[in-house]
């Protein structure tokens, strides 16, 4: 019967880390096995418990009589290299230009490069070369004029500078909807089971708010439309709390560029507020759209889809509480 000899008690704590904790598979596997044979477990049995022959085993055992530790580490360089690293930049090209089809990229790899492997080798490169399978995002970048873009960008990180000192405020206004289909987000949870959320079709809450780059926050909610009458009384009410000259960034919705909003920008220009518009397609310049965004797939909690009065009680207590309970971080 072969065991490895009697370990000393600082080996054996060695042993139970590296069995725990070594971000190898197998060196986690070979490590507890040796552990196994300082027991007096039996040859046969510790090969059956770490899926290995005999032969392996006591290659496992002579590699740790022999060298300790760094017996049971694979050496640098060891067994074949992937064919796939000697074109690993041609291979990203592949996969950048068919992202959603890796059959297309084996089919183009074995055409080109007469190299035939298997897709779930190409995954497993993909995610060595840093790459990961997730969603992808909707945009409107490509319709926007890049141009107007950064020169609002530039005027609204100059304002930033002249808030951050006093001189002046700077806020962010919006609307946004909320009903009882919820926005699906993505939760931790079981792998053989699923969390449902409630969804139904109901009336709609919408929120006009407010918030500056500190947080502070102000919002309205109403069950009707959001007309330019709706949000010109609500900016009326906004003005009325200023006490620095401030600066009001929105986007260009109707009822932002109606002839009755643009009516009262100058009434509100004497009162020390100013209308920024960003240029069209440009909603990461609204900071306050990451507040909405916030709401939808992080702060409202599921129950709040029971009911049409669950959603109101939870969309008021969300509002309430930004800037204390809900923190968004601008930076």
């Amino acid at each position: 019967m072969k065991y490895v000899l009697p370990l000393t008690d600082d080996e054996v704590i060695t042993l139970q880390q590296l069995s725990k904790y070594h971000p190898k598979p197998q060196v986690r596997s070979r490590g507890n096995a040796i552990l196994l044979s300082n027991t007096k477990m039996p040859l046969q049995s510790i090969a059956d418990l770490s899926s290995v022959c005999r032969q392996t085993l006591s290659i496992w055992l002579e590699n740790w009589e022999i060298g300790g530790i760094y017996g049971l580490v694979d050496k640098s360089g060891r067994g074949r290299s992937s064919a796939l690293e000697e074109i690993e930049l041609q291979v990203i090209n592949l996969v950048n230009k068919t992202p959603r089809s890796l059959n297309h990229v084996l089919a183009e790899i074995k055409r080109i490069y007469a190299i035939d492997i298997s897709k779930a080798t190409l995954k497993r490169f993909c995610r060595q070369s840093g790459l990961i399978w997730k969603r992808v995002r909707k945009s409107l970048c490509g319709k926007r004029d890049d141009k107007k873009f950064y020169a609002k960008l530039e005027e609204i990180e100059t304002l930033l500078k002249r808030a951050d000192k006093g001189e002046l405020d700077l806020f962010y206004f919006d609307e946004s909807g909320f009903t009882l289909e919820p926005c699906v987000p993505y939760a931790w949870q079981p792998l053989s089971e699923t969390i449902k959320i409630p969804s139904s079709h109901s009336q709609r809450l919408n929120v006009l708010g407010f918030i500056s780059h500190s947080s502070v926050f102000e919002s309205y909610v109403i069950e009707g439309s959001v007309t330019s009458a709706v949000v010109i009384t609500c900016i009326d009410k906004f003005v009325e709390t200023l006490t620095l000259e401030t600066i009001l960034v929105i986007d260009n919705a109707p009822m932002h560029t109606s002839k009755a909003f643009l009516e009262n920008i100058e009434k509100w220009a004497q009162k020390g507020l100013t209308i920024l518009n960003i240029p069209a397609y440009s909603p990461e310049l609204n900071k306050i759209e990451i507040v909405w965004r916030k709401i939808k797939y992080e702060w409202l909690d599921f129950s709040a889809y029971e009911s049409f009065q669950s959603l109101k009680e939870s969309l008021n207590y969300v509002l309430a509480n930004i800037g204390k309970e809900y923190q968004v971080n601008f930076s």
